[in-house]
């Protein structure tokens, strides 16, 4: 049933929690889509964001609600493939958005931002840096969502609210500053937003970050699920996610007339040296080393904990598991191998509508057992 875990939980590990949430979705390249989109869409901003927030707000969501109805079970949401269709799929998604893919990516795009205070560090001095940081993050068994929410979301907040802070201060408030007439149409806008929030895929990622939300709320020896505070949880980051969305696709639009001829990863910088200055280049690089880095931890975390509980030889052995991660990361971010993640790409775009339709059948699936089982509770009292 849906309302187990009667246990009060301090509204203080609901904050933690939903700032985690927030703090692991919003990675470095979702600074860049909502500004290029924005700087396209120009006045027709507001029809992108809305697009931009069912697909890349709520679609997720749906995935940690349905985590949390199914008490964090990855096997139970994907029971309807069979067992091996089972272990075979979210291990396919592992590997595109764990080490073999997006944690080395969040590395290199880290390493990128890192030059503008030191250019002449190498590559893999920084790699080895960003693994020590990963390790000591993972290293022990305490619950990721704690590390995070304490230690990584404070800054990665901070920053984000300075510079998004200050550039939409700027603009509202600088007559130089006017949103241009949109070539393209609502609808055309709409459109935009709804498929960039499609690309990123963040669904998958929801998979995984719900276990460890869900689990981060579980009381041990105990399978009661406080409900109500780990969706609250999970609504307030993503709400956070929403409303930074928003933003950043209003200050492409503001400032459009600027950075529109821009590739995407520039747009950030220039906004903020238009609004703040060129000492905002540090400020820029620090939001996105740390981002990438917040990111990382999470997707590491996760990934060592599927892979020792699905890999028999590594079952239990979290130390070895977590080395030989972060050992897969180190590689092919230095050698930047992309060959794994153009194989993959195109069979996970494939099965990502499937994996949204799974969402929204387990968590019907799960009312409508809740309902059931409150009715046949409700005839048992009566025929007492």
């Amino acid at each position: 049933m849906l309302n187990q875990g009667t246990a009060t939980v301090p509204t203080w590990k609901v904050l933690i929690a939903g700032f985690a949430a927030f703090a692991m979705f919003f990675g470095s390249g979702n600074l860049v889509f909502p500004l290029k989109m924005g700087s396209d869409t120009q006045s027709n901003w507001i029809f992108s964001a809305v697009g931009l927030s069912i697909t890349g707000v709520v679609v997720p969501l749906l995935g940690l609600v349905a985590l949390t109805f199914l008490k964090g079970s990855q096997d139970a949401f994907f029971r309807w493939f069979g067992k091996k269709g089972a272990w075979i799929l979210p291990f396919l998604i592992l590997l595109l958005i764990g080490p073999f893919g997006v944690v080395p990516r969040c590395i290199t795009v880290g390493y990128g931002a890192w030059q503008s205070f030191a250019p002449s560090t190498p590559l893999w001095i920084f790699a080895l840096c960003c693994v020590g940081v990963i390790l000591l993050a993972t290293i022990s068994d305490r619950k990721i969502v704690d590390i995070i929410g304490k230690y990584f979301t404070p800054f990665k907040l901070g920053a984000l609210a300075l510079v998004i802070g200050g550039s939409l201060y700027f603009a509202t408030s600088s007559s130089e500053v006017l949103i241009a007439t949109s070539q393209t149409t609502p609808l055309n806008a709409f459109k935009a937003g709804f498929f960039e929030g499609y690309n990123t895929m963040d669904l998958m990622a929801a998979i995984f970050f719900g276990v460890s939300l869900v689990y981060y709320f579980k009381p041990e020896n105990s399978d009661k699920i406080p409900y109500k505070s780990t969706l609250l949880a999970m609504s307030l980051g993503m709400f956070l996610l929403m409303l930074v969305y928003i933003a950043l696709v209003y200050l492409g639009a503001a400032y459009s007339s600027q950075v529109s001829h821009l590739p995407g990863p520039q747009i950030l910088p220039n906004i903020a040296r238009i609004a703040l200055g060129e000492a905002s280049d540090y400020l820029i690089s620090f939001t996105l080393v740390v981002s990438c880095l917040t990111t990382a931890v999470a997707l590491t975390s996760v990934s060592v904990d599927f892979l020792k509980s699905k890999i028999k030889p590594l079952n239990g052995r979290r130390t070895l598991t977590l080395l030989l991660c972060l050992a897969v990361t180190y590689v092919i971010a230095l050698t930047d191998f992309t060959g794994i993640m153009a194989f993959m790409a195109p069979i996970l775009e494939f099965f990502y509508p499937v994996i949204i339709v799974l969402a929204i059948v387990n968590i019907v699936v799960s009312l409508v057992k809740n309902y059931k089982q409150k009715l046949k509770d409700e005839s048992q009292k009566e025929a007492a």
